[in-house]
């Protein structure tokens, strides 16, 4: 059940320190969401995340997940426990809906204040804690970086994911 709760915690980290202070800029509402709703051409701005990654962070077990672009709003996640990528872990997804793009795993759930062509960042909403944020580096790596605890104890992880096998 660890493995399977690092591999979630990757999975919505996701991005580099340096990206965190670019997102913070973004203006939300008092709820923590965007005040401009997100469509799907926002939503297809995360083509890159489609395929199968291995996560690697400094003193954490590996992490390894599947994205596939299953519609023009949605992105189904399957987490896995191995590097084959045989053994699942658990399932979640990256959706748009009524104009917001949310990270769902099990029953917890985030919704992004910024989504483009550099990556994502989420803050939690129902049943969770901690926020995250996505950042590509390049087609074959993204960083995943999330935080959490309260401040003054914050915790920062960052996974470096990188491309297992050919694009998709």
């Amino acid at each position: 059940m660890r493995k399977l709760s690092r591999s979630v915690l990757v999975t919505m980290v996701a991005a580099s320190l340096g990206a965190a202070p670019a997102f913070a800029q973004v203006r939300v509402s008092e709820r923590g969401q965007p005040k401009t709703p997100f469509s799907t051409t926002d939503f297809g701005r995360l083509r890159w995340l489609e395929g199968s990654w291995v996560g690697t962070a400094a003193g954490e077990p590996s992490v390894y997940e599947r994205y596939h672009i299953s519609s023009d709003s949605t992105i189904d996640v399957t987490y896995y426990r191995d590097s084959a990528f045989t053994q699942e872990a658990g399932t979640g997804r990256v959706y748009l809906a009524a104009g917001r793009v949310y990270q769902a795993f099990g029953p917890g759930r985030w919704g992004a204040t910024q989504v483009d062509s550099a990556g994502a960042y989420f803050v939690p909403q129902v049943n969770a804690h901690n926020t995250f944020a996505w950042s590509v580096v390049s087609p074959d790596e993204w960083t995943a970086t999330m935080r959490t605890g309260l401040s003054g104890r914050e915790r920062i992880t960052v996974y470096r994911m990188r491309r297992v096998g050919p694009r998709r």
